[in-house]
């Protein structure tokens, strides 16, 4: 029951950065850059979501396959030419690498259940340092 291969020690070992994807691979893009040219981005990468990252790698936002659909309904085709800096969420949850993988799990669920959290060096420098997903964590044994 308290093997650390098993669940309760996986709980108590694994941070966020044993279970993340790096950033080299993810979803990523500028603020800047308008919709249309990130489509490929968004669904090619397998992730439902796109990381908004200025110039220096620091997280400003995030889209997601939803963010998409609800613009589309809101907007009809023209948001394909908007920024992503308009549609974004400029206020993303995120978390860090040395957080404990069960912590980043229940950030998760909670005040609303998302599938993905940005993975930043520090909440301070909001630096990219990968991506840690649902499945991910439920692939870890979480």
């Amino acid at each position: 029951m308290n093997h650390p291969a098993g669940r309760i020690g996986k709980r108590l070992i694994l941070n966020v950065k044993d279970v993340m994807k790096p950033v080299t691979g993810l979803p990523l893009c500028g603020p800047e850059d308008q919709l249309v040219n990130v489509l490929v981005e968004l669904s090619s990468k397998g992730c439902g979501c796109v990381l908004v990252v200025d110039g220096d790698m620091k997280l400003v936002g995030t889209f997601t396959d939803g963010d998409l659909r609800r613009k589309l309904s809101e907007h009809g085709g023209s948001v394909l030419q908007k920024t992503m800096a308009e549609l974004m969420s400029s206020t993303p949850r995120v978390t860090t690498e040395e957080t404990k993988a069960v912590e980043a799990m229940r950030s998760m669920e909670s005040p609303t259940q998302v599938s993905f959290l940005p993975v930043v060096e520090n909440a301070k420098s909001m630096k990219l340092a990968g991506l840690v997903t649902l499945h991910g964590l439920v692939n870890a044994g979480l």
